[in-house]
């Protein structure tokens, strides 16, 4: 009983964590999208924005590869750099659909991500195969686009985020019932505990984030 409890409140932390770093990246974006010199100087700046796209693989790798090297604060100030890079990056979505699309698709994407978190915890049976297909579907997600970029064509564009729609909600029910695991693995539950909390909250943020820019693509209002 008191192993589900401590459970359950490392999984509260990891939405936590989630939570706030959605709320940086939010605020980052509105911020950039209400000062209009700015938007458009982040919009028109291809080196500029290729600076904060790699910036931010950066900060995921280390994270993601070294999070039980770094301190706990350390690892909260990765996340916080990497919810607001993200947020100035994300910040171009206003200047092609408007405000009302983004927040509806949002919620949407919300909803889908949540139910696909607790299919994910709820169930029994192991998804460690179904996520490690999603895995490699998603190097072939990478390869499409990279080939759009040349034939730039919108049939493609809208396939990629259909497929992309399906694998990040796999990959987050895979992720899901995999910080379970994790956490049954921990040595303790003071800091070791945390910092999975941290990069529990990347890889669900992750996932949402795609969804919703995946979604977006398919269901967004553009500006006219």
């Amino acid at each position: 009983m008191f192993e589900r409890y401590k459970e359950r409140t490392y999984l509260s932390r990891v939405f936590l964590n989630m939570a706030w770093a959605l709320a940086l990246t939010g605020l980052a974006a509105v911020g950039v999208a209400s000062y209009p010199p700015f938007l458009y100087a982040v919009a028109t700046n291809t080196l500029g924005v290729l600076i904060l796209v790699i910036l931010e693989i950066v900060i995921v790798s280390v994270l993601s590869r070294r999070i039980f090297e770094l301190s706990v604060g350390a690892a909260y100030l990765g996340m916080i750099a990497f919810s607001v890079v993200n947020g100035v990056t994300l910040s171009v979505i206003f200047l092609v659909y408007t405000a009302r699309s983004i927040a509806l698709v949002f919620f949407a994407s919300a909803a889908l991500f949540l139910a696909t978190a607790a299919w994910g915890y709820l169930t029994k049976r192991d998804l460690t195969a179904m996520g490690q297909f999603f895995v490699m579907a998603l190097f072939g997600l990478i390869l499409m686009s990279v080939l759009n970029l040349i034939f730039r064509s919108e049939a493609v564009m809208y396939l990629y985020s259909f497929v992309s729609v399906i694998i990040f909600s796999g990959l987050t029910a895979y992720d899901m019932q995999l910080l379970r695991r994790l956490y049954s693995y921990a040595e303790d539950y003071g800091e070791q505990s945390e910092k999975l909390a941290i990069l529990g909250a990347l890889r669900l943020y992750l996932d949402l984030i795609n969804i919703f820019l995946s979604l977006l693509r398919l269901m967004g209002r553009r500006r006219q």
